[in-house]
């Protein structure tokens, strides 16, 4: 049985829990518009300033920074662990030492733990389109981490030191957890943007290794090598980059390392009115979620150690792998992807997808009352 744990962080705003990609294109497209003058450059202030373009009544003076180095702060009242399990959903109540017996949890089930990080929550886009791909698939428990109170707009230098406090809280409640009966011999940690660094800092808090580290375009705005995401921190480290050098790491950062589209900006990202840097650093959320559907799964082939600009020259140098969650954990090396399209957008209304995850507005309209009343179905 595996333990699969998911980690999300990405620059948004707070969203319903059933709305489209369409408005986080809107929101990329504001971005633009705001800059019109200041083009996005520099991926430190990109990061510092994306409060200008999140809606939010927040102020800097409402950021809170967490101690670092204090022992004393968990369990934190900021940080909630939320189950969905069986088509329920249900609040950790530490308070109660059976809470994992009386609960919904499978134990026949894998486990996913979806942590969001800046200006993020429980329901808040992109996290919430690989929680529902996950959800669709069935086969697993998810477990959600909502810390977004320590993280809140335009906050992102204490969500960069709240890391931390966030991974050793997390670090304690898998240690919990184990002891009531949860299997963390095989762990998972996925995580997105910030997140894939906190799934290595988490493993600097608990005394048994993590088994593999999934990163979906790791941050790298003020990330510093002390919380950086490297190999040591589980068994097998696989890394899909989308935006390397911008919002994402830019250098190898895994025992396998997935260069979609040559890493670093998406080709359907690339329309004048949307900010094709930060929707390059989103969309590893949908390549994951495209993961979970057996008849989606892409494909990847082995390139050089950087990510290229293009397809991959010359003949094949080794075997093809499966990209996202079924990568093989004897795989390594770096591995190149390239389509043209948006991944895990639905085309037809039969089709397995999001239409969280198309740029545009489908065509049919019976593929989004479709897709909608899909993702409705899972909470009920």
């Amino acid at each position: 049985m595996f333990t699969i744990f998911l980690i999300f962080v990405a620059p948004l705003f707070r969203l319903g829990t059933y709305f489209s990609f369409r408005d986080l294109s809107c929101f990329l497209r504001s971005s633009v518009a705001g800059n019109s003058q200041n083009p996005l450059i520099d991926p430190i202030k990109d990061a510092l300033f994306l409060h200008n373009f999140i809606q939010t009544n927040n102020t800097l003076q409402d950021c809170v920074f967490r101690p670092v180095n204090v022992k004393d702060m968990c369990p934190d009242p900021d940080v909630r662990y939320i189950l969905y399990s069986n088509n329920s959903k249900q609040v950790y109540d530490h308070t109660q030492s059976d809470w994992l017996r009386q609960s919904f949890w499978d134990p026949l089930k894998e486990n996913i733990l979806l942590v969001h990080g800046y200006a993020g929550g429980d329901d808040t886009l992109p996290m919430n389109v690989l929680r529902d791909a996950y959800v669709r698939n069935g086969s697993y428990n998810i477990w959600i981490v909502d810390w977004g109170a320590l993280g809140e707009a335009p906050c992102y230098r204490a969500a960069v030191n709240n890391m931390r406090a966030v991974a050793r809280c997390t670090g304690e409640f898998l240690t919990i957890l184990r002891v009531a009966g949860l299997p963390t011999e095989r762990l998972t940690c996925v995580g997105h943007s910030l997140g894939s660094h906190v799934c290595g800092l988490i493993s600097k808090y608990i005394l048994f290794r993590m088994h593999r580290i999934i990163a979906l375009d790791p941050a790298r705005p003020l990330i510093t090598n002390q919380i950086k995401l490297n190999v040591g921190d589980a068994n097998a480290v696989h890394v899909l980059h989308t935006n390397a050098g911008h919002y994402g790491e830019g250098g190898r950062g895994g025992h396998v390392d997935f260069c979609i589209n040559g890493g670093r900006i998406q080709p359907y990202c690339e329309n004048g009115d949307i900010d094709a840097q930060l929707c390059s650093h989103i969309w590893a959320i949908c390549y994951m979620a495209e993961s979970l559907v057996p008849q989606l799964r892409k494909k990847a082939e082995p390139c050089s150690r950087r990510c290229p600009s293009g397809p991959r020259p010359g003949n094949r140098v080794g075997l093809p792998v499966l990209m996202g969650q079924s990568t093989p954990l004897t795989a390594s090396g770096s591995y190149c992807v390239h389509d043209k399209e948006p991944p895990y957008c639905p085309k037809n209304p039969d089709d397995m997808g999001d239409v969280r995850c198309c740029l545009k507005a489908p065509s049919n309209r019976k593929i989004a009352r479709v897709a909608g009343r899909r993702v409705k179905k899972l909470f009920g």
